[in-house]
């Protein structure tokens, strides 16, 4: 696929300069330019982060729902992937979409790279698909030029969410959905504040613990991202937002968006000790025996204590999906 019908600025190929991102394209502008708002972890470690979180099946079911929510009725002709790291969601997307070609975007070209290599070998899929290295929050598209926008968890990760947003709106074709996955706030507070709890209640030996330790960095983690985007410290970290309904009703009005649609993901009666669960292999690979049995029934107790309806309107993930007015 030709990424140049997607993008206003000229393209170059960073293959130019290093063998290694040949077939990745940049704008002309930004080649060479520093990263922004970026740490090692997307970048030259990698690797790293390709072997921890990548799950094409969770992404498929993930976007199978979010589709299926928004009523996509007619297979997109060119999809604008953001943020699209090694494939998460550029893979389940081809798969689904037999004859759509899709322009996979992120700021590290070391992801991208990984994703090239693995297109190599898809012979039937490797031609629908265009790498393109670029900021999303500066990145420029053409305008009506796209079906569908999808960015898999990359909002929290960049300084300016609402320019993606309204760069988006621009590159969509009229009628057409942009949809995100992303962390909410209302969720993530009462994560924190159930481990909170159960750090209270430990002893100064279970502190010392690898699993308690890393309730503790999850603890400080959601501390940071509740302070002021304004502080510079946002600059130097990889998670920054945490979301609100609030924040993307104000950002559908400003930019004129004609829809929102803000559905919860993996709602469950027991979502607190799934999340504790997922952190503690994620963040550290550790089994959940990691942490005593009275720290599960904190866990259980706070999950029962949720109701239905509010397990919906807290859901620490939901997807977020918006749509262009239909001209």
């Amino acid at each position: 696929m030709n990424p140049d019908r997607v993008f206003a600025q000229p393209l170059v190929d960073l293959g130019v300069d290093n063998a290694a991102f040949a077939g990745i394209f940049a704008p002309r502008d930004s080649a060479g330019v520093a990263k922004r708002g970026v740490t090692a972890q997307f970048l030259e470690n990698a690797g790293e982060y390709h072997r921890r979180y990548l799950n094409f099946e969770y992404w498929t079911f993930l976007l199978d729902s979010a589709l299926a929510a928004a009523g996509v009725s007619r297979d997109p002709a060119t999809i604008l992937d953001i943020g699209s790291g090694s494939g998460n969601s550029v893979i389940p997307l081809l798969r689904r979409f037999s004859g759509a070609q899709i322009v996979a975007t992120d700021i590290s070209p070391q992801l991208l790279a990984i994703l090239k290599d693995f297109l190599v070998n898809q012979t039937t899929t490797a031609d629908r698909v265009a790498l393109v290295c670029v900021d999303a929050t500066t990145a420029d598209y053409r305008p009506a030029v796209v079906d569908l926008a999808v960015g898999a968890a990359i909002l929290h990760h960049v300084p300016e969410p609402e320019r993606v947003l309204a760069s988006c709106l621009q590159a969509l074709k009229p009628g057409c959905w942009a949809m995100f996955f992303e962390p909410f706030e209302a969720g993530n507070t009462l994560v924190k504040l159930t481990y909170q709890r159960i750090l209270a209640q430990a002893t100064h030996a279970q502190r010392e613990t690898d699993a308690m330790r890393l309730l503790e960095r999850m603890v400080a983690d959601y501390t940071m991202r509740q302070r002021p985007k304004t502080d510079p410290i946002f600059r130097e970290i990889d998670d920054k937002w945490m979301f609100t309904r609030t924040y993307f009703e104000r950002l559908k009005s400003e930019q004129g968006w004609a829809e929102l649609t803000i559905c919860p993901l993996n709602v469950s009666a027991t979502f607190l000790r799934t999340q504790a669960q997922v952190h503690l292999r994620l963040g550290a690979q550790l089994e959940p025996a990691a942490l005593p049995d009275w720290a599960w029934a904190v866990i259980d107790e706070t999950d029962a204590g949720v109701s239905e309806d509010l397990r919906q309107e807290w859901a620490p993930e939901a997807a977020v999906l918006l749509r262009k007015a239909a001209g």
